[in-house]
């Protein structure tokens, strides 16, 4: 691409962006959300709460998806690379408004990215708690041992169990 970019096709390019920052600022607000309500530990609130994050992804799949052909219509690489080279095409007036909305986009990708590895991990410990509750319970826990009165461990206690329904 040797020639500067039409303006309509520079705006285009920044309303997507600007839409991307805006779904991914109200994602990232959801997701700091579900990390408080999965530390509570409020399951029944978490379901609700799922299905306004999948909508929120799905928008962002469609505002993301209007972007990267924003930028192939331009020719341009559908990376930080290929806007590198638009931003260098763009009139220097622009420049700011163009790298400021990309690095807030990135920024708050990066951060929503994060918030949902902790809310991985919080779901995953919990999920297995649960497990080695219902299998003590259930008295198929592996290798449960229970100290004797003479102090020794048995471990054939795993045919145990503690409640039956």
């Amino acid at each position: 691409m040797t020639n500067q970019v039409s303006p309509q096709a520079a705006q285009q390019l920044l309303r997507a962006i600007e839409k991307d920052y805006a779904l991914a600022q109200t994602l990232k607000t959801v997701l700091q959300e579900e990390k408080s309500i999965l530390e509570q530990r409020q399951y029944a609130a978490h379901s609700a709460l799922l299905s306004r994050k999948t909508q929120l992804l799905m928008e962002l799949d469609q505002a993301d998806h209007a972007r990267r052909q924003a930028m192939a219509d331009m020719g341009l690489q559908l990376d930080k690379q290929g806007f590198d080279l638009f931003v260098q095409q763009v009139p220097p007036t622009w420049q700011a408004r163009f790298q400021s909305g990309w690095e807030k986009l990135a920024d708050t990708m990066n951060a929503c990215a994060r918030l949902n590895r902790v809310n991985g991990k919080i779901l995953a410990h919990a999920q297995n708690s649960m497990e080695h509750l219902m299998s003590i319970i259930k008295g198929t826990a592996n290798q449960v041992s229970v100290y004797q009165a003479n102090g020794r461990r048995n471990l054939n206690a795993a045919h145990r169990m503690l409640a039956t329904a």
